[in-house]
């Protein structure tokens, strides 16, 4: 429980200021969505969109947070040295646990909101991605915590647990779909059977000349 509170204990107040805003912002940005789409979208997208949103600002501020009494960042590149002795006697079993949790709501509401992530693969290979990302900049800035590979792996594996656990309602969630474009109504141009005269050809203004005038031709005379 010591290293739970050491190295998890700052995100509790964070959590606790964040959680609220969030409940705010729901109701209102589903209010919004409301004005273009059924409710029920509305609402179940705004959900899921602030989710997303508040559990990746509280791991980015996990990542970020130095460790208290911590002074350097330490690297295990042999993988399963780090579950080994988190599973040992003298281990903590919140350290393998926090990491199998920290990416998996993501894994499992990303594909609701992202087609492009509607598979397996790609979600595993997305949070890999992440999850190198995440462990480079904790070792980079020297926040006091262990960069390491069993890290990466739990991290995946639990994306891909979470992904599993959502997947037969990706195709069910609803999306919100962009406002078709306004298409300009088109003239509908006369044919030569519903508008004859467009056949035949314009005559030129002649002005007559002063021997066609009739006045003219009736003095000759």
């Amino acid at each position: 429980m010591g290293d739970l509170l050491r190295n998890f204990g700052a995100m509790i107040p964070l959590t606790v200021i964040a959680f609220p805003y969030a409940l705010l912002i729901w109701p209102l940005l589903a209010a919004q969505r409301r004005r273009k789409h059924p409710a029920r979208t509305a609402v179940f997208t705004a959900a899921v969109d602030v989710t997303i949103l508040l559990i990746a600002g509280l791991a980015l501020c996990l990542v970020l947070m130095p460790v208290a009494g911590a002074r350097t960042s330490m690297l295990h590149l042999v993988p399963g040295t780090d579950i080994r002795t988190a599973l040992g006697d003298d281990g903590s079993f919140w350290q393998v646990g926090g990491n199998l949790l920290m990416l998996s709501p993501l894994g499992a509401l990303l594909p609701m909101r992202t087609p492009f992530l509607r598979s397996l693969i790609r979600i595993t290979l997305a949070a890999l991605i992440v999850s190198m990302l995440v462990e480079g900049v904790q070792y980079l800035i020297h926040a006091g915590r262990v960069t390491a590979t069993d890290d990466v792996l739990l991290n995946t594996l639990g994306a891909t647990v979470g992904a599993t656990a959502t997947k037969k309602w990706w195709l069910w969630s609803p999306r919100i779909l962009p406002a078709p474009l306004p298409i300009p109504a088109q003239r509908r141009r006369l044919t030569v059977c519903e508008n004859p005269t467009l056949t035949q050809p314009r005559q030129p203004h002649l002005r007559p000349q002063p021997w066609q005038h009739p006045a003219h031709t009736h003095n000759a005379s």
